[in-house]
């Protein structure tokens, strides 16, 4: 008989199984409600697995927080630097949002939760989701916008980044809710698309320099 290949073990996918499965439980059911047997069950792993990689619930818990931060944070990049003129690539920002959010639940779920937790797994010594490495580029992006004349002196730049996010995250964070109180499917392709389009007119509308040239349509602008 042959002699059986030992089993080549991969440390890599193996942790990547524990935090795959622990951020969709987290997701699903918060930090509270899910136990280390359910992770280790979903990703199908010896247990002392999750404490040799990660140490703790609660530690595994804030990597999974981590990685669903760095998803957004990747593309928040990437949609910015898609644009040519200050205008545009915050258009694609926004626009990256709403189909970031569109495909990663997860996100939106796991921020809720911390939320609730009054952001118990959030330091100031982990840094776990700093935004200050896109609100750097951001405050770049809107000052060359008031250089060049296209967007007013006086925003406050990090206020700027909330209302970003807010106008975005609301389609999502509270689709259930909204849907159910306006009669208004807020899962509907269309009605997002429509949602997106207002957004994109309030923030052009309130960020523009007055006497300032351009499309009316910031969708249009950025080849939605």
């Amino acid at each position: 008989m042959p002699t059986p290949q030992p089993v080549q073990r991969n440390p890599d996918r193996t942790r990547r199984r524990i935090l795959q499965a622990a951020i969709r439980l987290f997701a699903n059911h918060g930090f509270h409600a899910v136990s280390v047997d359910q992770i280790v069950g979903k990703a199908r792993v010896n247990k002392r697995m999750v404490y040799h990689y990660f140490g703790s619930k609660d530690a595994l818990f804030e990597a999974a927080l981590s990685e669903v931060y760095q998803r957004i944070e990747s593309i928040e990049f990437h949609a910015v630097e898609r644009g040519r003129s200050p205008r545009e690539k915050l258009s694609r920002l926004l626009e990256s949002y709403f189909e970031f959010l569109d495909h990663e639940p997860e996100f939106t779920r796991l921020l809720q939760w911390e939320n609730l937790e009054k952001g118990r797994h959030l330091t100031k010594e982990n840094h776990l989701l700093t935004k200050n490495p896109f609100l750097a580029r951001f405050r770049t992006i809107v000052e060359d916008g008031v250089a060049a004349g296209e967007f007013r002196r006086d925003l406050d730049v990090t206020h700027l980044m909330i209302h970003f996010i807010g106008l975005c995250f609301i389609y999502h964070s509270n689709r259930f809710s909204l849907s159910q109180s306006l009669e208004l499917d807020l899962g509907d392709p269309k009605v997002k698309e429509r949602g997106l389009n207002q957004v994109l007119r309030l923030v052009f509308d309130g960020i523009a320099a007055e006497g300032a040239t351009g499309s009316a349509d910031p969708a249009a602008a950025a080849g939605a």
